[in-house]
């Protein structure tokens, strides 16, 4: 298998709007930090590919206070360290159907753990572009 590597940078200073945030970029699930990946991963690589794997079984928590909504959605991002743990200040909700649903999905990468991406012996940071978290409730 051959991947090409793609640097990235994700700054930490954010200019665009009033508060200093530019409102194209999602919303940090901390202090956003710098981060430097070597390539990257769209959601369909995400768990099922060779380059990363889930090593937690389980997902995001359900909000109890959210359960009159029956469902939700979360598109996330965020680098997986060569580790295999996810860079503190690097995730981000990029779109969320209620708050409570993007700060249980910031809980929960907040202890995610994958097995480290290697290629031709080498770790990697592999920043994931777009990691959707869909919670169902009474379905």
């Amino acid at each position: 298998m051959r991947i090409s590597l793609i640097p990235i940078v994700v700054a930490s200073l954010i200019a665009g709007s009033s508060d200093g945030r530019d409102e194209s970029l999602g919303r940090p699930c901390g202090r956003r930090v710098p981060v430097t990946a070597d390539t990257i991963v769209d959601r369909a690589g995400v768990g099922d590919s060779p380059l990363l794997r889930w090593v937690v079984v389980g997902g995001p928590a359900y909000p109890a206070d959210l359960r009159r909504l029956g469902h939700g959605e979360v598109m996330a991002t965020f680098v997986v360290d060569t580790t295999g743990r996810i860079v503190r200040g690097s995730a981000e909700i990029l779109s969320e159907s209620d708050v409570g649903f993007g700060r249980s999905v910031c809980a929960f990468l907040s202890r995610a753990k994958f097995t480290p991406a290697v290629v031709d012996g080498r770790k990697l940071n592999v920043r994931v572009s777009a990691a959707p978290y869909v919670f169902k409730f009474g379905q």
